[in-house]
């Protein structure tokens, strides 16, 4: 019952949190609205993984990965024709690149959901910024501050507690990791590309980067992969539609919040990883998940309102 009060605190407390972030004042119009389109987002891809945990539990991730690629890829390759957006871009290979690297950090994600706990997997992959934080500097030349090394540490040191607690590494939470650690690798990209590329051409190359290779693994699964029943056919469309909504929800949020309060405002992704876990599953986290989860969601609030623009 304590663990279970203690989760429901950390509920409470990191809504609070984003409460007081929403409610303070902004220096630009629209910074309000941005925060909640941002949490929002979080939300969204939260609970995208507890669809998949829920309603495709035995399905081949690869079939997943592939259904989201294609139906996002017919989206986003439809409204860059709409608005004239070249799809080629102006860089192939670096698009390229973010969207193999966007393929495995989501099949990692997917198969971590599968065989973690809801928010364990949520809050591995909501870590990347520390490995973007930690690996910045040196690639991009990005400014560092004070407290930059120590909170990078300090999150480092929570994640461990979540990958190895009691002194011993989890086979699924190291996957997660890598999800995470390919996911700070495709932002970095991302980041590189924003200079050059439409927002469009972005999204259009990362679904569509994921459907060679998902679906080779998918036709190697065989009829393991084929939807078996009507609520299966829901999980792969609400899993697409969560996708969706979440990836828009997050553009216009960063289009209209500061990227450092927009990062924090993330950060309650892992809150709602707990929650839907709770919800949905009865599932509360064990000590040194919540520990490393209070620790991380800390210290990259932290990082984030120390960056330099």
């Amino acid at each position: 019952m304590r663990l279970l009060g203690n989760t429901k605190s950390l509920l409470l407390t990191g809504l609070a949190d984003v409460r007081s972030a929403v409610q303070e004042e902004s220096r630009r119009p629209g910074d309000r609205f941005g925060l909640i389109l941002m949490i929002a987002s979080a939300a969204c891809f939260a609970l995208m993984a507890a669809i998949a945990k829920k309603l495709l539990p035995t399905t081949p991730m690869q079939a997943v990965v592939l259904s989201r690629g294609i139906l996002m890829t017919a989206t986003f390759v439809t409204l860059a024709r709409q608005q004239g957006v070249p799809i080629l871009g102006h860089n192939p290979p670096v698009l390229l690149l973010r969207g193999l690297l966007g393929y495995g950090a989501l099949s990692c994600y997917f198969w971590s959901v599968q065989h973690l706990p809801l928010g364990d997997a949520v809050l591995l992959q909501y870590s990347h910024p520390i490995f973007v934080a930690a690996i910045a500097p040196f690639f991009l030349r990005e400014a560092t501050g004070r407290w930059h090394w120590p909170l990078v540490l300090a999150a480092l040191c929570g994640v461990a507690l979540i990958v190895g607690p009691a002194g011993h590494l989890r086979g699924p939470a190291l996957i997660g990791l890598s999800g995470s650690m390919l996911s700070g690798l495709a932002y970095m990209a991302v980041r590189k590309l924003s200079k050059t590329e439409h927002t469009l051409t972005i999204l259009v190359w990362f679904p569509l980067a994921t459907i060679p290779l998902s679906l080779i693994a998918t036709v190697h699964a065989g009829r393991a992969a084929i939807p078996r029943s009507g609520l299966e056919v829901a999980g792969h469309l609400l899993i697409y539609a969560t996708a969706l909504l979440g990836q828009v929800t997050l553009t216009e949020g960063l289009a209209r919040a500061g990227a450092a309060r927009a990062t924090a405002v993330t950060m309650t992704g892992p809150v709602f990883g707990l929650l839907f876990g709770w919800l949905l599953f009865g599932t509360s986290p064990a000590p040194a998940s919540l520990a490393g989860t209070v620790v991380v969601i800390a210290a990259v609030i932290f990082l984030a309102r120390r960056v330099r623009p």
